[in-house]
């Protein structure tokens, strides 16, 4: 009906128990496809063939598809294997191919092909992921309203899968994927943009010292008639073999570097299908920095090599001409390093102290005792209250395990939360909306997630199948929606409930009880008002399962599938794991892996910065021999020859300091988005990187320092 798409596609995401040949029984994920999927996806199987149209119409053989993935893992890369039947949830499915490894559609271990059929559908566990390619010179915002018509319309003729409200959005697939971490590879690319001016600024200021000791050479072909353009150009091959030779080898490294990094990068981060190398356009990149490198910053020692007096270079050694005072250019190049690396540590140690608030960040509950998995019910368990007799009797055999203190079922999953939901309290005006979330949650959950009633009482099991509907609320709720007023006694209206799988008609509850807050949205937003319920009132087909327990939870994770495959081998728990694990895997692994990247990055910056205020402070005693032998004949003593290199080598580094903290002032903003928990002028953090730079100048400084007190006077100025 759509006059949007080229093509689309629908996908069903669900687990499934295969059995071998063997008898082994496994867990994997399975992704059903319209017949469609893989002609829209342009990827050919690596042995075998994939389902097409004639696969997924009614009655034809069932058939399965195999990742990459799990054919090495599970199969050994056997080729024999394709033709084999294999028991998926009780059918015999015949294995047709295998995909090749870059192909990871949905994350799926296989794909089966999957029809629509909303006369079989259930409202309750079947969620239809629609993917479509838009057609040329369309943009999502141009086509979310020719899908909203069509959505509306069928809303109509199967209004039990769709809610009362709702309105359709397109995002792209690249969004979706990617997500936040765009902004934090542009950040990523501006530090490595920061630490190639660094690097620039390092190497023109070795090429400005060479061509400064090479100034009696440039006079003496000044003088026999080599015109300034022609040394320039001697100047400019030099520093272009320099550049060229340092991007071959940057690019040998990045091509190694890059196989370590694509292991390194976190799960979820990008698709699998994702080719991550060196491509044309980032060799092309690389050349054109090449050819601007040497121009610019070859261009500026080529500048300086010419003396306006041809007499002074001439003289007999030449030194001299490169004091403490003068060589302005290196100096300069040397105050910009530190600002900019001023700017990189800062940047660094923001992300440090953010991340390390966010590991610190009180969840409200003990991450490290819990076990947590997911399952969908199927069409076996089409009530509430079927689904919650299974969830009561699996929570009653886990809890009989040793080790297992407690164990609950809900539909929320902190610190995520539970559904977006709007708020009314009974005789409580408002003008504004009161937005939240509803939790649905089982009599254990707040004793097996670690919060406490703070006021009331707690949802019991007389409350899941009573007639008298009845609620808990956070504090989040107490202290915003009703100014710290008790709301025990009061009744809030749960609006979501309207829209539910099984509607509830005037969605009227009794607040019966207060509890502590939980974090349910996320670790940088702040919680929002959450009211919790009893989980039988409405049957959305799915829950979380928390199995809190004495030792480590990680332990428990096959008894926890087996107790379930004991109760029904058709369902399949998804997302197992610790919560530890999932907080990880979800949420601090994309900014640990910013984190790491950023402080590399910063640490080479660091290290160039170090490496080029000692080779400036220490060119320059090296030139300055004859003033350093004068002082000291005149009866300066080592600490004062000492402390006049000491201070000329910290006074860049001041001047880039204070350079860098404005520049950091200015430009630290883009990472507000990459900042929590902390304020982007953290002072703890800028006075940490100014003593670590200060640092690093004065250690810089005092080596060149101690073998300007070694110049002896008498030989110094016999050589001059």
């Amino acid at each position: 009906q759509n006059h949007v798409f080229e093509g689309s596609i629908g996908i069903v995401q669900d687990r499934v128990l295969m059995t071998d040949p063997s008898g082994r029984l496994e867990s994997f994920l399975r992704a059903k496809l319209t017949g469609n999927a893989f002609d829209f996806c342009g990827m050919q199987p690596l042995i075998g063939r994939y389902f097409t149209q004639e696969d997924a119409k009614p009655g034809a053989p069932p058939v399965f598809v195999l990742s990459y993935k799990v054919w090495q893992s599970g199969f050994a890369g056997a080729r024999n294997i394709i033709g084999n039947n294999y028991i998926l949830n009780g059918i015999p499915t015949t294995l047709i191919g295998i995909m090749p490894k870059r192909f990871t559609l949905w994350g799926a271990d296989l794909w089966m092909p999957f029809t629509p059929n909303p006369a079989e559908a259930d409202a309750n566990s079947d969620f239809v992921f629609l993917m479509g390619r838009l057609k040329p010179g369309l943009t999502p915002k141009a086509a979310a309203p020719d899908l909203n018509i069509i959505a509306h319309r069928l809303a109509k003729q199967y209004h039990v899968f769709y809610p009362k409200q709702f309105d359709v959005r397109v995002p792209l697939l690249i969004d979706n994927v990617v997500g936040k971490f765009r902004e934090t590879l542009y950040i990523l690319l501006g530090a490595v943009g920061l630490l190639l001016l660094i690097a620039c600024a390092n190497v023109a200021n070795l090429l400005l010292a060479r061509a400064t000791a090479r100034e009696k050479e440039f006079a003496v072909r000044s003088s026999l008639g080599a015109g300034r353009w022609r040394v320039m150009r001697q100047l400019l091959i030099e520093s272009s073999l320099l550049a060229w030779c340092g991007a071959a080898l940057g690019c040998a490294f990045a091509a190694a570097g890059l196989k370590a990094l694509t292991v390194a990068l976190p799960k979820f981060t990008f698709p699998d299908e994702a080719d991550i190398r060196l491509n044309l356009p980032v060799l092309g990149a690389t050349v054109v920095v090449a050819v601007l490198t040497p121009l610019i910053f070859g261009l500026i020692p080529s500048l300086g090599a010419f003396a306006r007096n041809l007499a002074e270079p001439l003289k007999a050694g030449g030194r001299g001409n490169s004091g403490f005072r003068r060589g302005k250019m290196r100096n300069a190049l040397v105050v910009f390093e530190v600002g900019l690396s001023l700017f990189l540590l800062s940047g660094a140690g923001l992300l440090m102290r953010s991340f390390l608030v966010q590991r610190g960040a009180d969840l409200g509950f003990r991450a490290d005792k819990l076990l947590v998995a997911q399952v969908q019910l199927g069409k076996k368990y089409p009530t509430a209250e079927s689904q919650y007799r299974f969830a009561r009797d699996l929570t009653d055999k886990l809890r009989a395990v040793p080790g297992v203190t407690s164990a609950a079922t809900a539909l929320e999953f902190p610190p995520f939360g539970g559904i977006r939901s709007t708020f009314d309290v009974a005789g409580i005006s408002h003008s504004e909306k009161w937005n939240g979330q509803a939790g649905l949650v089982d009599p254990r959950y707040f004793e097996t997630v670690g919060t406490h009633i703070l006021s009331g009482r707690s949802i019991t099991e007389a409350d899941m199948f009573g007639k008298h509907m009845v609620a808990v609320v956070n504090q989040t709720f107490v202290t915003k929606l009703m100014k710290g007023e008790n709301p025990v006694g009061k009744r809030v209206r749960i609006d979501i409930f309207e829209q539910a799988p099984v509607p509830i008609k005037n969605p009227w509850f009794e607040i019966v009880g207060i509890t502590s807050d939980l974090r349910n949205s996320g670790l940088v937003d702040p919680t929002v008002p959450e009211a919790y319920t009893p989980m039988t009132l409405s049957g959305y087909g799915g829950f979380g399962i928390f199995v809190k327990t004495v030792g480590s939870p990680a332990a428990m994770g096959k008894t926890l599938e087996s107790s379930i495959l004991s109760l029904d081998k058709n369902v399949v728990p998804q997302q197992s794991g610790t919560m530890t694990q999932l907080l990880d895997q979800f949420l601090f692994s994309p900014t640990r892996f910013g984190v790491q990247l950023f402080s590399v990055f910063a640490s080479i910056g660091f290290v160039l910065v170090c490496v080029g205020v000692y080779s400036v402070i220490s060119y320059t005693v090296s030139q300055q021999q004859k003033e350093i032998g004068i002082r000291m004949a005149l009866g300066a003593s080592t600490g004062n020859v000492r402390g006049l290199v000491i201070r000329a080598g910290m006074r860049f580094v001041i001047v880039g300091i204070l350079i860098g903290a404005l520049l950091s002032f200015l430009l630290l903003r883009v990472m507000q988005n990459q900042i929590a928990g902390i304020k982007t002028y953290d002072p703890v953090t800028l006075i940490s990187v100014v003593a670590i730079l200060l640092l690093a100048g004065y250690g810089a400084s005092y080596v060149p320092s101690r073998r300007a007190t070694l110049v002896d006077p008498l030989v110094s100025l016999r050589y001059e």
